[in-house]
């Protein structure tokens, strides 16, 4: 389960930015999103895989501190004062761009697909509106161990159409999970951390002023909001699998294209997360006539991404279609707040492209007696019915409706009831006006947030390092040595020589070599002898002093005829 590190506003660097890094620069913050991705690390790399990527431990130390003032890499203390690095997980996406030929491509767009071998279930966002319906109604209340009555968790489990087997391959930990299918920790764990829901007064309760708020987004908002949290909660920390979801999101173009996943060695653990991204609704799982997995995106992927976090305009009418036999037939545009209508006053039937709800007495006295008024259920039907209200239904409802006021005395004594172990309000203030404005600029997932699930907390609730950090990179002593070993192309005396290179490898720099003319780069080692010495090191294959080839070599000071140190951009006493 990734980690995205403390609670704060997501850093704003896109991919326009990602050019104006200088070229070592992009070699460091390439080495350690190789590395790490948006894994903590507590130090850089040794000398040794520097000298493999053609810079020395001086170079990518000055470029650490300038990725780092440029909030590339952020920081947190642990209570004992070790410090963490980290790229925050709103720069991923970019850097799975910018690096996604030195990481290696793992998904390919591929149209020959042989068949699907798991379908997509209806979209996640969906199964948390039923769910939330329902322990209004119902009541989610806790034994004194803390946990949901088993009768409860039996219900939450048959309700949904998720099932556990949809996750198996994810091997997310939680407690209690003799008592919890996964598939309803995953719901009740989402719930908690997006803050729609809460654990207080010995019972799960409804958080209303954030359900005011999240009714209010699109579906497309709603799918980002989960999408996020899966992605942090529910996916495997190492670094090769963060890259491939990543690049699952980023390098696909948009939804309904196959692609093929091409990295047989993970298989078993990739297929595990393209399972579930099914069972959330995301999309679907095939395999091609070779075997290798293959998968397609149901919703837009680039509306899941931290970079395409614009307002999306969901304006065009949607509803359902009243049969006479009192069911609607809701198809998947109708929006989020339709559907929070169709919950408390209808029973869900089916959900599926084309979702079934069925009107009933029962649930539509009950939400009559929770305080929608008669005139407000038949003007939302009218609205929203596309074909009209069947006449035998709309006289059934007017019926009903005049029959509420007798019936309402034995309905709140049970509201009551289930207001004393929920704690939540009357749906009909679930909706209001004044609630369902700026709701954009509102965050649900929070990773800091106690959800049931088990994540690893190697950044969450440490303190971000708010320090200073010095705008130049300095070297311990280069005052005290003559601005000629590091400014001009001379020859020296063996002896002098020697010292040079003895002072870049204390120093970790590059040393630079001429002879005839020629110019040749080197990351030194090691010194040996004293009147014949000798120096080894790693040598840079051609003339340009920023490649990335190099091998490993042993000279003496009579192979060149003028030398200078290399010393990093910038750097200062």
């Amino acid at each position: 389960m990734s980690s995205s590190g403390p609670t704060n506003e997501p850093v704003v660097l896109n991919l326009d930015s990602w050019p104006k890094l200088t070229w070592v620069e992009q070699k460091v913050l390439g080495a350690i999103f190789h590395k790490h991705a948006g894994q903590p690390f507590s130090s850089l790399m040794p000398r040794e895989q520097w000298a493999i990527e053609g810079l020395s431990v001086a170079e990518a130390n000055s470029s650490f501190a300038h990725l780092r003032q440029q909030k590339w890499i952020e920081s947190v203390h642990k209570s004992w004062g070790e410090r963490l690095f980290y790229i925050p997980a709103s720069l991923m996406e970019t850097l799975t761009i910018a690096y996604a030929q030195r990481v290696g491509i793992t998904v390919k767009q591929d149209i020959n697909l042989a068949h699907v071998i798991q379908e997509g279930k209806s979209d996640v966002a969906g199964e948390l509106l039923h769910l939330i319906a329902w322990m209004g109604r119902e009541g989610l209340p806790l034994t004194g161990k803390g946990t949901i009555h088993k009768k409860s968790v039996q219900k939450l489990s048959m309700i949904t159409v998720l099932s556990s087997t949809d996750f198996d391959g994810l091997g997310i930990r939680y407690e209690h999970s003799e008592l919890y299918p996964t598939h309803v920790a995953i719901l009740l764990d989402l719930l908690l951390s997006l803050n729609l829901v809460q654990k207080s007064d010995g019972r799960i309760q409804i958080q209303d002023h954030q359900l005011k708020k999240w009714l209010g987004l699109s579906w497309t908002q709603m799918h980002r909001e989960i999408y996020q949290a899966c992605m942090e909660r529910y996916g495997e920390v190492e670094p090769a699998l963060q890259h491939f979801r990543y690049q699952l999101a980023v390098l696909v173009p948009e939804k309904n294209i196959w692609c093929r996943i091409a990295n047989s060695e993970l298989k078993p653990r990739i297929m595990g997360w393209l399972y579930a991204l099914a069972g959330w609704g995301y999309g679907e799982v095939g395999e091609d006539q070779s075997g290798d997995l293959a998968f397609r995106w149901l919703i837009d992927p680039q509306s899941l991404l931290y970079r395409e976090r614009e307002m999306v305009s969901e304006t065009e009418p949607s509803g359902f279609y009243m049969q006479p036999d009192f069911e609607m037939l809701v198809p998947p545009e109708a929006r989020p707040d339709v559907i929070w209508m169709l919950e408390q006053c209808a029973e869900r039937v089916t959900r599926d492209r084309m979702s079934i709800y069925r009107m009933t007495r029962e649930r539509f006295v009950w939400a009559l007696a929770k305080g929608r008024g008669l005139r407000e259920m038949m003007e939302f039907l009218d609205q929203y019915a596309l074909t009209g209200i069947p006449e035998n239904v709309r006289i059934a409802l007017e019926g009903w409706g005049r029959e509420t006021v007798a019936a309402l005395l034995t309905v709140e004594r049970k509201m009551e009831a289930t207001e004393a172990s929920t704690g939540t309000e009357a749906p009909s203030k679930l909706l209001e006006e004044d609630v369902l404005t700026d709701v954009c600029a509102s965050t649900f997932y929070t990773p800091d947030n106690q959800g049931l699930v088990n994540v690893p907390e190697i950044l969450h609730g440490l303190e971000r390092d708010h320090s200073v950090i010095e705008k130049k990179f300095s070297l311990l002593g280069l005052e005290e040595i003559p601005e000629t070993w590091y400014k001009e192309w001379r020859r020296y005396h063996s002896s002098t020589a020697r010292q040079i290179a003895a002072k870049a490898i204390e120093w970790q720099t590059k040393l630079g070599i001429q002879q005839e003319n020629c110019t040749r780069y080197l990351i030194p080692h090691q010194v040996e002898g004293h009147e014949q010495w000798t120096l080894s090191g790693w040598y840079m294959l051609d003339s340009n002093e920023h490649t990335s080839e190099t091998e490993w070599r042993t000279f003496s000071p009579s192979e060149w005829d003028t030398m200078r140190l290399i010393l990093p951009d910038g750097v200062t006493t």
